[in-house]
C-alpha cells in the first residue's frame, strides 16, 4: 500500500457564505485553501485536515456552519497560550488517530507560526514534516503549489 501524506491548512478569514454548512476545505476560502483546492482535484494521495477557529482540527470534509470570522482583520486576531495548549492537547488526539498507524508518510503545514503553536510535535509519527516558515503568504502559497506539483 502507498504511504499518504497529510495536508494541515490552518483556519482562514475568508470564508464562502452560504447560510448553510459547507465542508471545511470548502468553507474557508482564504489563497492556501484555493491553492489546496486547484491541486487536490488531481491528488489522489493526499489527505486534509483543516484548523477551524477555535484552533482545533477537524477532518476537510467536515461540514462547518456558516460562521462570521473573529474581528475586523485577521491579522488583529491575537491567539492567547491557554487556547493553544488546549487545542493542543485536542490536536494531538485528533493527529495520533490519523499519524500512528504509519499511514502517512509526509505532513505538509500550511499555516502561520502562531496557529502552529496549537500543533503537537509530530517527531514522535515518524513522517517528514514540510512547514514552509519564511516569507509571507504569496511565497508560503507557492511552496504549497511546488509541493502538490512535486507529487505527480
Amino acid at each position: 500500500m502507498t504511504k499518504r501524506s497529510l495536508l494541515i491548512l490552518g483556519p482562514s478569514f475568508r470564508r464562502k457564505r452560504t447560510g448553510g454548512s459547507l465542508p471545511a476545505i470548502e468553507r474557508y476560502d482564504g489563497l492556501f485553501f484555493r491553492v489546496a483546492r486547484k491541486y487536490l482535484k488531481d491528488a489522489r494521495d493526499v489527505d486534509v485536515a483543516v484548523m477551524v477557529d477555535d484552533l482545533t482540527l477537524v477532518d476537510g470534509l467536515t461540514a462547518l456552519a456558516d460562521t462570521e470570522p473573529e474581528g475586523e482583520h485577521w491579522g488583529e486576531r491575537i491567539i492567547k497560550d491557554d487556547i493553544a495548549e488546549k487545542a493542543k492537547v485536542k490536536n494531538r488526539d485528533f493527529l495520533d488517530k490519523k499519524l500512528r498507524r504509519g499511514r502517512y508518510s509526509e505532513v505538509f503545514i500550511s499555516m502561520g507560526r502562531e496557529y502552529a503553536k496549537a500543533l503537537p510535535a509530530l517527531e514522535p509519527y515518524n513522517v517528514k514534516v514540510i512547514f514552509p516558515t519564511s516569507g509571507g503568504p504569496g511565497p508560503k502559497a507557492l511552496a504549497l503549489k511546488q509541493w502538490f506539483i512535486s507529487r505527480k
